[in-house]
This record gives structure tokens, C-alpha cells and sequence, in this order.
């Protein structure tokens, strides 16, 4: 399955152990846990998110648990120099970059009619503009150091459509494409290209997420996902064991796999069921507070 392949051919066991990985939207939620899993075994590991502070809180307890090197480069995805200037700092501290993992990334929600065009351009940046420049810095890295592994953090709904997630779908779309596209170019080089696409998962995420419907701006920060979703921590031991096998595209639980296989299979059904869920949504987007 593997063409890189981190696995000990004598001892079965991880070979991660010293290698070096580069986690963007590192400082809470999914980002985070893929680096504890990642620190867990045993790699040297590059720090990014906006939040310095917040970085520097999580490289201080994944030295002190796992006593791994932790670089920390504050980063914001949405700018493409910041994101190619990265890499360039990984590969100068530590001499290469082995692993590089495309997390950071926000949501933004809101009718596709309706949508603030320069929110969905910010998106865009952060979601796939962001990835692909750090993924072109990262790749002659790796083609010097023999090969490598690019994991690119999409979601479910880069399946299907989400109803009133249009703009987010449409960025997470945009990466799947790439991924499949770089897999096959980057193959002759043994880089892995690996797609994961998580469910609903019980993270921030929707509290830093754009509010882009008409009337309920002010609903800005609040938790809107549809339920709670599973722990960060598992997403990030499934990737990392995705790392470890070489694997070309990851769900975490077997309800995401087979609500995409749902999706792919009956789609008018799916459209009879995202009308629905349209109305629920809008409803509960579109609501104003009683005060005004």
C-alpha cells in the first residue's frame, strides 16, 4: 500500500521516530492532537497557527510528555508567503521536513447567494491556497531527502454538499482535487499524498468559523455545529496510523465512510434529505434575538 512507508521491516513498529513533521493549526483541536500522536512517536516536530502564545503551550507540554524538539513558527495559512516561509524555516532548523501536515483551515457558513465574496476569498487563502504553496515548498525538500509524506486535512463534506456550508465545501472540494492530482505526479518521487477526511468533530471549529447570513452576524463565535462529533485525539491517532501505512485516503469512523458512500450512490435521496436540512439550518441561522 506504502510507497514511502514509515515502518521498521524488522520490528513491524513505527519508523517515525526522529523524522521531522511540519503541523499547521497546531495550537488547539484537530492540529493539536496530530501532533501529540505525532510526538508520541517520537518525531522532531514544526509548530504553526497565528497564535504564538498558543503554540508555545502546546510545544511546552509535548516536550515535557514525549521529550521531542518542537519548533514553533507562528503562520498564518491565509498568506502565501508565510506559508512557503514555514517550510523554508523547518528544512533550515532541523535539515529537512519528512512529514508535512496541511491542517489549519476555517469554515464559513451562510447561503451560496448570499455570501460575502472576500470572506470566501479569506477562506479560500487559508483552506486551499494556503496548503498547495506550503505543499510546492515542501516537496523539493523532500525529493532531496528521498521522499516524504503530505497529509492534507479535508472533511466529508468535500464529498457532498453541506446546506449553507456551500463556501467551505467548495474549498474542501478544491483540496481533494489537488491531493488526487499530486498523488499520482508525486508518486516517481515516494511522496505520499494522503486525504483525511474527518466528520463531525468535537473542536472550536465552528465558534471561529464565518457567519456570512444576512441578520445573524451577531451570532459570531457561538457553537452552531449539528451536535458534538468525536474527539480530536482520534483523528489524530487514525492519521498518523495513516502515515505510518502509506494510506492514499482516511475516514475516522465508519458512519463518515458510509454517509459518503450514501452520498455517492443516491444522490437524489441526499438531495431530498440537504433540503431539510437546509430549513433546520436556516432557521436556526436566521434567528434574532428577542431583544431586538
Amino acid at each position: 500500500m506504502a510507497n514511502r512507508g514509515w515502518r521498521s521491516q524488522d520490528t513491524g513498529r513505527s519508523g517515525l521516530h526522529g523524522k521531522v513533521a511540519v503541523v499547521t493549526g497546531a495550537s488547539r483541536g484537530i492540529g493539536e492532537a496530530i501532533a501529540a500522536a505525532l510526538a508520541a512517536e517520537g518525531c522532531r516536530l514544526v509548530l504553526a497557527a497565528r497564535s504564538t502564545e498558543l503554540l508555545q503551550e502546546v510545544a511546552e507540554e509535548l516536550r515535557s510528555r514525549h521529550g521531542v524538539e518542537v519548533l514553533v513558527v507562528p503562520t498564518d495559512m491565509g498568506d502565501e508567503g508565510q506559508s512557503r516561509a514555514l517550510i523554508s524555516a523547518a528544512a533550515e532548523h532541523f535539515g529537512t521536513v519528512d512529514v508535512l501536515v496541511n491542517n489549519a483551515g476555517m469554515g464559513i457558513f451562510g447561503a451560496v447567494d448570499e455570501l460575502h465574496l472576500d470572506d470566501l476569498r479569506h477562506v479560500f487563502e487559508v483552506n486551499f491556497f494556503g496548503p498547495v504553496a506550503a505543499l510546492q515548498a515542501a516537496v523539493p525538500v523532500m525529493r532531496r531527502n528521498g521522499g516524504g509524506t503530505i497529509v492534507n486535512v479535508s472533511s466529508i463534506v468535500g464529498k457532498f454538499p453541506q446546506p449553507l456550508g456551500g463556501g467551505y465545501t467548495a474549498t474542501k472540494f478544491a483540496l481533494q482535487g489537488a491531493s488526487g492530482a499530486a498523488r499520482a505526479e508525486l508518486k516517481e518521487d515516494n511522496i505520499d499524498v494522503i486525504l483525511v477526511c474527518p466528520g463531525l468533530t468535537d473542536t472550536e471549529f465552528s465558534q471561529h468559523s464565518r457567519i456570512s447570513v444576512p441578520g445573524a452576524e451577531h451570532r459570531q463565535g457561538e457553537r452552531h455545529s449539528l451536535g458534538r462529533g468525536v474527539e480530536p485525539e482520534r483523528v489524530g491517532s487514525r492519521t498518523v496510523q495513516a502515515i505510518v501505512r502509506g494510506e492514499r485516503e482516511v475516514y475516522v469512523t465508519l458512519f463518515d465512510r458510509a454517509l459518503v458512500w450514501f452520498a455517492v450512490h443516491f444522490p437524489s435521496l441526499l438531495q431530498w434529505v440537504l433540503v431539510y436540512i437546509t430549513r433546520y439550518r436556516r432557521r436556526r441561522f436566521e434567528e434574532v434575538d428577542s431583544s431586538k
